[in-house]
């Protein structure tokens, strides 16, 4: 046998691996191609991917059928988990650097609120939620608004009965802070509403207009009553004047949504204290001769006034000549 059949016969018989192949020019990719690539080069390590944490489904033996029960008993587990008798109590701070509200008793409320000038500093604020409560002094009810959460029917049963707590308020600034938090959703449910104080002091004295400017989301409410004097003024009318200057946006959102200028002044309910100014550290009564119902009837009159100017303005024709 010749050498060129031996060698035919071998590249048949598939001895050698080697065939001819058509040659392939591969463009290198300029992004993945790197200078420092060689052939000893180790394989980069593959991260492991990290495991998807499921939660696994109770048991139906550990579920509770809540919304099973009947619409009495549940009813009952709202009022021990979300109302208070005796109000919810609350004072503006700051936490986290972010305004928000503290909750008090209402014997640390009313105890503190006996002096005419314990809301002037913030300071005290905070040092009213960091002390303790004497035994005495009615405890704060522990309530659970994080119930609402739960589910949609949970939420739509029982957020007309948090928000139907009456709120008490030491000052603007503690109102302001809870209707900013709450936001208009929640601020439409609710009802009662409570402010012992108005702000006192250049740095504070804003709030007393911030917090009737976000109190016109609360559109709802049934009673708003004012247990605090409305500055060193004589006249009642004085003090209208500036009770109009400072919760106008609210006076007139509950007159728009009732469809009724003067419907907040039904709403409004002024206490006692309302009618005495303070001047030169001594009280003064605005009025001593007439009795409390006159002094309220005078001093909503002189707001009615005010709304009824205000609404005659937007309804005169515009752009009309000017009589001579």
């Amino acid at each position: 046998m010749s050498d060129a059949t031996a060698c035919a016969e071998t590249f048949a018989s598939g001895r050698y691996s080697k065939r001819k192949r058509t040659q392939v020019a591969y463009r290198l990719d300029e992004l993945d191609y790197s200078d420092t690539e060689s052939d000893f080069a180790s394989p980069p390590a593959k991260k492991p991917k990290a495991k998807a944490w499921r939660s696994r489904p109770l048991a139906k033996q550990s579920i509770f059928p809540f919304l099973q029960l009947p619409a009495e008993i549940r009813n009952t587990i709202y009022e021990y988990t979300l109302c208070d008798d005796f109000g919810i109590n609350l004072l503006g701070t700051f936490k986290h650097r972010r305004r928000t509200v503290g909750r008090i008793s209402a014997s640390l409320m009313a105890q503190a609120s006996k002096s005419d000038n314990v809301w002037a500093s913030r300071r005290l604020n905070n040092q009213l939620l960091a002390c303790d409560e004497e035994p005495s002094m009615t405890p704060v009810v522990p309530l659970v608004p994080s119930l609402l959460a739960v589910n949609r029917q949970i939420h739509l049963e029982a957020v007309d009965m948090l928000y139907g707590n009456e709120f008490v308020f030491a000052d603007s600034f503690a109102l302001y802070s809870f209707l900013l938090n709450i936001g208009p959703a929640r601020a439409k449910h609710l009802k009662r509403l409570r402010l012992l104080s108005f702000a006192e002091g250049r740095g504070m004295k804003g709030y007393n207009h911030s917090c009737f400017a976000v109190l016109a989301w609360a559109t709802n409410l049934s009673a708003f009553h004012i247990n605090t004097h409305m500055g060193g003024y004589r006249v009642a009318d004085d003090g209208a004047g500036q009770l109009y200057r400072d919760a106008f946006p609210w006076l007139e959102a509950v007159g728009a949504a009732k469809g009724k200028a003067d419907a907040a002044l039904d709403v409004l309910h002024l206490g006692e204290d309302c009618f005495q100014g303070h001047r030169w550290g001594r009280n003064i009564n605005a009025s001593v001769e007439d009795g409390y119902e006159d002094r309220e009837a005078r001093f909503k009159e002189a707001l009615r006034k005010c709304l009824d100017k205000h609404r005659q303005k937007l309804m005169a024709p515009s752009g009309g000549s000017k009589k001579k």
